[in-house]
């Protein structure tokens, strides 16, 4: 399997692509500086190597954010952070749910390769002949990581598998520290984790995220005499639902619902409930968050640092009548991407290059000078990232998702390119979007933009032709 899809030839595909609708995309390395040389070789010394922070949220769309374009929340930290380094403009989950995500992110590969399609546990392990997940049977984030040298932490949600584990195979090379949390993960007041076999810790009273951004700043404040870099991965299960944000947070302001919220029935009434205390929850980490950079910068760790926010998938919050997760459109899957590297990545830039949950782990490996497992689905994007011209980009993410509640198995597929969003279902095409002209899904082209739904089509088909996705084996 390659590292790279590589770009179809056909020059017709990319005109249309680009031409289509009067398009005027911005190029992959839109603000970045065309003089790029790699800071980082494969052969240094793990000592010289960046530390990494990765930043994990659940359930945060993008369109939540401020740096994003959205004027009805305040995101302080994250806009000012997104200031300072790269936001990407096309970053999507792939698989828009909890345990996919996670999947493909920690193995680099897709969940008809992972055996991790749904979050539904029976569903993942040969049930109705699908494939099995299989822990431990591919190279992870993790092992890589700590086999180059890191010391590798990882603190909150997993939804991989068991939190109560000693140092081993199943905790994906993390094994220099480990607090992980135990179900309810989402109560956002009491909680209980793992930090080895047997070993747990209960509390409550604190918000959630701020004890385990606490447990973040233990793990790197004893980092300091190590001369080895780390690998810290922080893992929020905010802003999930239930919708209980601290109560500084709980302002219940007046907000004016998306337009594709249809007014009138349950979605909007439920809307006017929810979206208030969702975008509380994100105003909660986003103070966690700026919690982080404020330590980071005090303890002179800011240049040598590659820090990343994310989330795992989106949230419809009444948009179509939908609620929660796994539907193709952009609430769903569209989710934040941000990356701060003071002196190689750009500062203000934007990343305007389709991105998804297996490129992250080569395009890490690739930032930090790391040679990859083979194996990897997913495309290393770093050059592109730190500036590379001569680096290109990718035609479209791939989404697909396998067992969901909306459809019945084999579930949808579609791509997302840096200007449209195709999905069908194994019958026909279901939907076909162009965000840049119509942000809030308003206006379906299926009917009016036939070349372009066919192509959309094509490549849709080409993506499960490459990844060995044969819509239900």
């Amino acid at each position: 399997m390659p590292h790279h899809r590589p770009s179809p030839a056909d020059p017709s595909r990319r005109q249309l692509l680009k031409s289509a609708a009067a398009l005027a995309a911005l190029p992959a390395t839109s603000g970045i500086p065309a003089v790029w040389a790699n800071p980082h070789a494969a052969d240094d010394e793990p000592a010289k190597r960046p530390n990494i922070l990765y930043v994990l949220s659940d359930s945060h769309r993008s369109m939540s954010m401020g740096c994003y374009g959205n004027e009805q929340i305040a995101t302080p930290g994250f806009d000012s952070f997104a200031r300072q380094g790269a936001r990407f403009t096309s970053a999507v989950a792939n698989t828009p749910l909890c345990r996919p995500y996670r999947a493909s992110l920690m193995t680099g590969t897709w969940g008809n390769r992972n055996g991790m399609l749904t979050n539904t546990s029976e569903r993942n392990f040969g049930v109705e002949g699908r494939r099995q997940w299989k822990p431990g049977s591919l190279p992870t984030l993790g092992t890589t990581f700590r086999d180059a040298g890191y010391r590798c932490g990882y603190i909150g949600k997993w939804h991989l598998g068991a939190a109560n584990l000693a140092p081993g195979p199943l905790r994906f090379g993390f094994d220099d520290s480990w607090a992980v949390g135990v179900k309810p993960v989402h109560d956002y007041q009491r909680w209980s984790y793992f930090t080895g076999k047997d070993q747990k810790v209960t509390g409550e009273g604190l918000f959630r995220p701020t004890m385990e951004t606490d447990l973040a700043l233990d793990f790197i404040e004893n980092g300091n005499t190590d001369e080895r870099p780390w690998l810290c991965m922080l893992s929020w299960g905010a802003p999930h639902d239930p919708f209980v944000p601290p109560e500084k947070y709980r302002h219940q302001k007046r907000i004016t619902l998306p337009p594709n919220v249809p007014r009138g029935g349950d979605a909007e009434r439920i809307a006017r409930v929810d979206l208030p205390l969702y975008y509380g929850l994100i105003e909660a980490i986003d103070h966690e968050f700026e919690r982080l950079m404020n330590y980071l910068e005090a303890r002179g760790l800011t240049e040598n640092t590659i820090v990343i926010y994310a989330s795992d998938h989106g949230n419809m919050m009444g948009s179509f009548n939908y609620l929660g997760k796994e539907m193709p459109y952009h609430e769903s899957t569209g989710v934040p991407f941000l990356v701060r590297w003071p002196g190689k990545v750009k500062a203000a830039s934007t990343f305007a290059s389709p991105f998804g949950a297996p490129d992250i782990f080569p395009t890490l490996l690739g930032l930090s000078g790391i040679s990859p497992p083979a194996g990897i689905d997913g495309a290393d994007l770093s050059a592109s990232l730190l500036g590379d011209p001569a680096a290109s980009a990718q035609e479209a993410a791939y989404l697909a998702a396998w067992d969901t509640t909306i459809t019945p198995w084999p579930g949808w597929r579609g791509v997302r390119t840096e200007r449209y969003l195709y999905a069908r279902t194994q019958k026909e095409p279901w939907m076909l979007f162009d965000l840049e002209q119509d942000p809030w899904e308003l206006q379906d082209l299926r009917a009016t933009h036939i070349p372009l739904r066919k192509e959309l089509d094509e490549l849709t088909h080409e993506w499960m032709e490459k990844l060995g996705d044969s819509w239900g084996a």
